[in-house]
């Protein structure tokens, strides 16, 4: 981090990634996450698919991580394109393959001007070639993000580009990111008719999980205590900003991780308490795990003590207006794990 400035807080607040929400901190699960597609580029796999409810942060994931880390990992510039499928009801092959295009940057595609069908096809194709043998590698890498959305005649022409793409010995991994709805395709694929695509698209699976202990808990936190940054090479973390006085005293949220923790499972759903479903595990949305920190970090700048905002009780409250309960009751099973059956 680099040298720290002066601030305001009273006149930059409102451009605060905490206030705007525009921001990720680095969790367990998008390591994991990341890790896995990393494995699946090294093996060459043709195609897989990651899995998780809404609001764990797989998007967070790909939209602040996924090329940096593994560029990390690879050392060195990766020829991968990221892809965000847009919720529109029916593509057509032409704004697919323009829709294509634009995610991957190419240097010759309007969006108001979009290319003929064949055109469209034929420009990705020899844009994903270029990208490959640019980069001096022999493959490239799809992810495509709120693959939920992807249909079936999106990914057989997917199918024809990889052929192609093939033939000319560049090996090409697809990986779809998505809703846990992402893990009944295989299936529904294979039986209509479409095994050959499964085959293809769906050869590796992994699940998203949320945040499952104290420990992964405090990793987060330390987030938004240390591993965070704002104005940019300020070295101000985002506790710092929020509550400097109690920084500088060695104040850390991640040293009250039980207390957090304690609190978000006290607020799980009653059906999760008893019976059989007292044994499904415990994980935490990083939505409501985000929504609670902002929220302490405001009481603290607005003149809140330390020691009462840490307070369980505070803690309950706060948790407790972000509706936590009512959203994880939504995620029970199957829908926590869509490879499983409800008993």
């Amino acid at each position: 981090m680099g040298a720290t400035r002066q601030h305001s807080l009273a006149t930059s607040a409102d451009d605060h990634p905490i206030v705007t929400q525009e921001y990720a901190v680095y969790t367990p699960p998008m390591d994991a996450m990341i890790g896995t597609i990393g494995n699946w580029i090294d093996q060459r796999v043709t195609g897989g698919y990651i899995y998780g409810p809404s609001r764990f942060g797989k998007s967070r994931t790909v939209k602040w991580f996924i090329r940096t880390e593994l560029e990390a990992r690879f050392k060195e510039k990766l020829p991968l394109i990221v892809w965000i499928r847009k919720d529109t009801q029916v593509m057509g092959e032409a704004e697919f393959w323009n829709m294509l295009l634009l995610a991957a940057k190419f240097e010759f595609i309007d969006p108001l001007k979009p290319k003929k069908k064949s055109v469209a096809r034929f420009l990705f194709s020899e844009h994903l070639q270029t990208l490959a043998r640019s980069s001096r590698r022999n493959y490239v890498v799809l992810i495509i993000d709120e693959a939920q959305r992807v249909s079936t005649n999106e990914l057989t022409w997917l199918m024809g580009v990889q052929n192609e793409l093939d033939d000319q010995g560049i090996r090409m991994t697809t990986v779809q990111v998505g809703s846990h709805v992402l893990g009944y395709v295989p299936d529904y694929l294979a039986r209509t008719g479409y095994a050959h695509v499964t085959a293809r698209f769906f050869a590796q699976d992994a699940a998203f999980h949320g945040i499952r202990s104290v420990d992964e808990l405090k990793y987060v936190l330390n987030g938004y205590d240390i591993d965070s940054e704002w104005p940019k090479e300020s070295g101000i973390s985002f506790l710092k900003f929020f509550a400097p006085e109690a920084f500088t005293v060695g104040r850390r949220l991640s040293n009250h991780a039980s207390n957090f923790w304690e609190a978000f499972w006290e607020l799980r759903p009653p059906e999760l308490k008893e019976g059989k479903r007292a044994r499904i595990p415990f994980e935490l949305p990083m939505m409501h795990v985000a929504v609670a920190v902002e929220s302490i970090l405001k009481d603290l700048a607005a003149g809140k003590d330390w020691d009462s905002v840490m307070e369980k009780r505070y803690l309950l409250n706060t948790i407790a207006r972000s509706k936590f309960t009512d959203f994880l009751r939504r995620l029970l099973p199957p829908v926590l794990d869509p490879h499983k059956k409800s008993s």
